[in-house]
């Protein structure tokens, strides 16, 4: 809005406009570089530990930006913003303190003995060979 004014929607040449200004946005473009970045973690993450694992620690994402709320932005929280951090960080660790982080039977995840028919992992190993 600062840079190029008001955009009005109902005019579709204005669209192509909007569109190239938001492209070229190098913090719009910075935001999908690091959303990608998530991604690739997440999916990584995934592959090592259960959803319900890895889910619950993509909160600390509210721990930071608190964080740099208050010290980069240099905003004032208030004490229930603190406090409402505070469960959240005490959520993270009682989820990280659950020693089952993958539910595995056989050494395969019930997702993986799904596909497999039932069938063990060495078994599984001898048939892809």
């Amino acid at each position: 809005m600062k840079r190029n004014g008001q955009v009005d929607l109902a005019v579709p040449s204005h669209w192509g406009q909007l569109i190239l200004s938001v492209i070229r946005n190098p913090y719009v473009l910075a935001g999908v570089v690091f959303l990608a970045f998530f991604f690739f973690l997440y999916l990584a993450a995934l592959s090592w530990a259960d959803l319900s694992f890895v889910m619950p620690l993509t909160a600390m994402s509210y721990i930071f930006a608190a964080l740099l709320a208050r010290y980069m932005l240099k905003e004032e929280l208030s004490w229930f913003r603190w406090a409402g951090t505070v469960v959240i960080i005490l959520g993270i660790i009682l989820i990280a303190l659950d020693s089952r982080q993958r539910t595995e039977e056989n050494g395969m995840t019930k997702y993986q003995q799904s596909i497999n028919g039932g069938v063990t992992h060495s078994a599984a190993k001898g048939r892809n060979s």
